[in-house]
């Protein structure tokens, strides 16, 4: 197991520890081990602008048939000046072939159009508007999709490539 997936497995554990006591789904100033797989390093390598402020995580919904998550959102440069706004879903399932299972099934979105980035063990593109660009990625039990907004491929592909890489 990697120190990515240790830290996955640690993250949903307390998780769904603050969700059996009765504890309310909140959004607050990201922990270190909430978006720690996208870094304000990261950020500022890809995109050339600095984070502003601390990034906002929130614990996911369960989806893909139970998966435990997070989503976390970033702030690059000014918001409404050139800015940039990043989000990041991850998600962990019981096993890697319940993840392939899963991301498979849910892939009917991808826009084929853009081909298939090699990140991970699978990746697929997701358009859902002209400003906006998703990117889904598989890596063993671990899937996570990533927003850039306004939406640039090739930085979105440089984020997806190094929080893979940590995973």
């Amino acid at each position: 197991m990697t120190y990515g997936q240790v830290r996955l497995e640690r993250v949903a554990q307390t998780q769904k520890s603050k969700s059996t006591q009765g504890q309310s789904e909140k959004t607050n100033p990201a922990s270190a081990n909430d978006c720690s797989l996208l870094t304000s390093a990261m950020l500022e390598k890809a995109l050339g602008q600095s984070l502003s402020g601390k990034p906002l995580a929130q614990e996911a919904p369960p989806m893909y048939g139970g998966a435990s998550g997070w989503n976390c959102t970033y702030y690059v440069g000014q918001q409404n000046h050139g800015g940039v706004m990043v989000q990041l879903s991850v998600y962990t399932e019981a096993s890697a072939e319940k993840a392939k299972q899963d991301f498979d099934t849910y892939s009917v979105a991808a826009d084929d159009s853009r081909g298939k980035p090699s990140i991970g063990d699978s990746a697929y593109w997701v358009a859902p508007t002209k400003t906006s660009l998703l990117l889904f990625v598989l890596k063993g039990k671990v899937h996570f999709n990533l927003t850039l907004t306004p939406a640039n491929e090739k930085q979105l592909t440089d984020l997806a490539a190094q929080v893979a890489a940590h995973i």
